[in-house]
């Protein structure tokens, strides 16, 4: 695989508890990389820098807190003596209506997602900027197809991008690559999660099968890898994410056309509508402390 040389790049990563986060971090660090894991779960964050061993560093933020964020870059740099590359990963996602549910995880969800994303890119600038390094954002099929059940997700995501569209312009001149990622289901927890929740399980029975159906872990991975050494603009996976990009302004009338006529949509509504009411059946993999408060670490 050609492109920008991993050995000795400085690699920070949110999200790297678990899932996509862990996986690009053991990557990198199997190509030279040196990799600084950043998040919740602290024990997992630990074990996974030990088992890697030399050039992986481990440090709790909660990405939604500005202080936690800017200390664990903080202390990245100092260890490293700066940063090449960042991957603002963390995120989660809440299985809701937006109207007649509490406001407190919706607001949890735009925190993490979008906020954390930007905490993690204005605690990191500075230094990616020094190394003309590059900037990776992980965004989501949802950024451009908006379903029912998972508005405060798809805002964020499509959040996300429009501001790495923006930065990517912005610092072009100054040499800083800056990408976006774009994921369908992945096999992940936190898609696993998506799929055992009863009301989104019944919105899904309209998906076609191969949206609904995750790609390996591996697949996801391999394109996160060539498009650092690529220093691409945007990469995605499944492959057929090309074309719902190419597509979107014609994908999202028929989702709502598809959604709108079908009586599953309806029953995973009154699902959901009475978990506001009696208690959440969310799953814990769809989102590490969903519910904490804004000022608790990672």
């Amino acid at each position: 695989m050609k492109g920008w040389d991993l050995v000795g790049k400085r690699v920070l990563i949110t999200g790297a508890a678990r899932g996509i986060g862990e996986a690009i971090a053991t990557r990198l660090h199997s190509k030279g990389a040196l990799v600084s894991l950043v998040g919740l779960e602290v024990d997992k964050l630990d074990s996974i820098a030990n088992t890697l061993g030399e050039r992986a560093l481990s440090f709790e933020a909660d990405v939604s807190d500005k202080d936690a964020i800017n200390a664990a870059v903080e202390k990245t740099v100092a260890a490293f003596g700066g940063l090449d590359v960042v991957i603002a990963n963390a995120g989660i996602y809440h299985v809701s209506p937006l109207s007649e549910v509490p406001s407190s995880a919706i607001e949890r969800t735009l925190d993490v997602n979008l906020y954390g994303v930007w905490h993690t890119l204005h605690a990191t600038l500075p230094h990616i900027k020094k190394s003309k390094g590059y900037v990776l954002t992980v965004s989501s099929m949802a950024a451009l197809t908006h379903g029912p059940l998972m508005g405060a997700y798809a805002a964020s995501k499509a959040a996300v991008e429009a501001l790495t569209d923006s930065l990517r312009i912005e610092l072009r001149e100054e040499g800083v690559g800056v990408g976006c990622a774009y994921f369908g289901a992945i096999d992940t927890d936190l898609v696993a999660g998506g799929h055992m929740h009863p009301a989104l399980s019944k919105v899904m029975q309209v998906i076609p099968g191969f949206v609904q159906k995750p790609a390996p872990l591996s697949d996801a991975i391999d394109v996160l890898e060539r498009g650092i050494r690529r220093r691409s603009n945007r990469i995605w996976a499944p492959g057929w994410i090309a074309a719902a990009l190419m597509l979107r302004g014609f994908a999202q009338p028929v989702l709502e056309w598809r959604m709108a006529r079908s009586n599953n949509v309806k029953q995973g509504m009154g699902i959901s509508y009475k978990e506001a009411k009696e208690g959440s059946l969310q799953d814990a993999s769809l989102g590490v402390a969903l519910l904490a408060p804004k000022n608790s670490n990672e």
